[in-house]
């Protein structure tokens, strides 16, 4: 992930002293003249080593603040080495026989929707440590006249089928979220796919875990460069098909993405574009497909903001934590892959009551757009479009530690009729950052 730079203009006060003190030097003897001129000579040199620090300034990170942070670490040679990340301590209630285990797939849209297909109405307890991260950033100065920067994210959010040990140790394996190095308008590594758009993530406890918000993280190759009114990122990423554990098969190309984002004083905005290739090696068939996202987040009132996101196309597992499979199951069974067509769009506002306090509303609906058959091989065999609705209330009570409370809702619609499933999330979390 790369640091843009932003241009300014001489500070006002530099060309004040220049220009007010060349007149000064001017004055006194022919000796003094000459000897005047070499130290205004001398004058201009330094304005110019000054503006060269501070012509340029880092551009916000307000998508992942726990990136190397300026001016902070500890340097060793020409590198500086930063560390961050957080402790979250969450607890939470969950309808339908969901939420005591402490596990990965607490909140997982499919699980949440399961556990409302099986209709039992008891509120269970869980208590998690399991998003807590620890980071390390480096940044290398002049490799090939470019800064080298490294990043490494971990946290303890381990595989579903990885529970852990609720019984005596709560003990939990380490995983890599993001591991990533940047030089040169080049990216590599491991981190949020460029599908996405992070300033427009809704800010809930039950981070990502929304109906229909593209939040996926994976391998790649990206260039990012400079373009009219903005910046264009190309990248090669990792491809899959699947759905949960379950993969079709190994594929031949990689998955292309493009997005297109600019920033200003009127908010974030971005477009991108997906093309995908889905295989099923037991059906020896191959079809392309593509898929288009678009998102913004837009300043209102005071610090308010506005951040919507809508997509569309072969989503799959890009959207919602892997809502739905990437093809027709149905269609799979018979031999055949059909990427299965779906949209999402999400919206949140959030409040600032004062500078300690404030509330998110987020929204997000998704659906699957292609006709389906219900039968046992069927997309899900229960539902076929997903609602969910967060509204959490935060105080921060100091610049590294945030408390919160929110509560969730989530509507499952059936695929084989009009009816639909209900579930139901209270959450508390503290978060101490580092």
């Amino acid at each position: 992930m790369t640091t843009t730079t932003t241009r300014f203009a001489t500070h006002p006060l530099v060309r004040a002293v220049a220009l007010a003190g060349a007149p000064l030097l001017m004055l006194g003897s022919v000796t003094a003249q000459a000897q005047s001129n070499t130290e205004l000579e001398e004058l201009r040199e330094r304005i110019q080593v000054l503006e060269s620090h501070v012509s340029t300034a880092p551009e916000a990170r307000d998508d992942n603040p726990y990136l190397l942070r300026e001016g902070k670490g500890m340097k060793i040679g020409d590198t500086t080495i930063t560390f961050g990340g957080f402790i979250k301590a969450d607890v939470i209630f969950g309808s339908n026989g969901n939420g005591i285990s402490n596990g990965y797939s607490i909140a997982l849209p499919r699980t949440l929707a399961k556990a409302a297909n099986e209709g039992e109405s008891d509120w269970k307890t869980g208590f998690s440590i399991r998003e807590s991260r620890i980071s390390i950033g480096t940044k290398t100065e002049d490799v090939g006249g470019h800064d080298w920067t490294t990043y490494i994210e971990m946290d303890f959010n381990t595989a579903e089928d990885a529970p852990g040990n609720e019984v005596v140790t709560n003990g939990y394996n380490a995983r890599v979220r993001q591991a990533f190095g940047s030089w040169n308008g080049w990216d590599f590594g491991q981190t949020y796919t460029t599908f996405t758009d992070l300033s427009a993530l809704p800010e809930i406890l039950n981070q990502g875990k929304q109906a229909a918000f593209i939040y996926a993280r994976q391998p790649m190759l990206r260039y990012n460069m400079s373009a009219p009114g903005g910046k264009l990122m190309v990248a090669l990423e990792n491809p899959e098909d699947g759905f949960g554990s379950e993969s079709y098969g190994d594929q031949s190309y990689p998955d292309l993405v493009a997005r297109y984002q600019t920033r200003g004083n009127y908010g974030f905005y971005s477009v991108a574009a997906l093309l995908r290739y889905l295989e099923d090696d037991a059906a020896e068939d191959t079809k392309a497909a593509g898929a288009v996202s678009l998102s913004a987040r837009i300043p209102t009132f005071g610090r308010d903001d506005l951040r919507l996101q809508y997509s569309y196309g072969a989503l799959g597992r890009y959207m919602g934590l892997f809502t739905y499979p990437d093809v027709d199951r149905a269609e799979q069974a018979a031999g055949k892959v059909e990427p299965l067509n779906t949209y999402g769009v999400t919206a949140a506002y959030r409040h600032f009551w004062n500078s300690a306090w404030r509330s998110n509303l987020s929204v997000s609906h998704t659906e699957i757009v292609d006709d389906l058959d219900f039968s046992p091989a069927g997309t899900l065999s229960y539902f076929d479009s997903s609602t969910s609705v967060h509204v959490n209330l935060l105080w921060a009570a100091h610049e590294n530690l945030a408390l919160g409370l929110e509560y969730a809702y989530w509507d499952f619609g059936e695929i084989a009729g009009s009816g639909s499933q209900q579930y139901e999330q209270v959450m508390a979390s503290a978060k101490l950052a580092f």
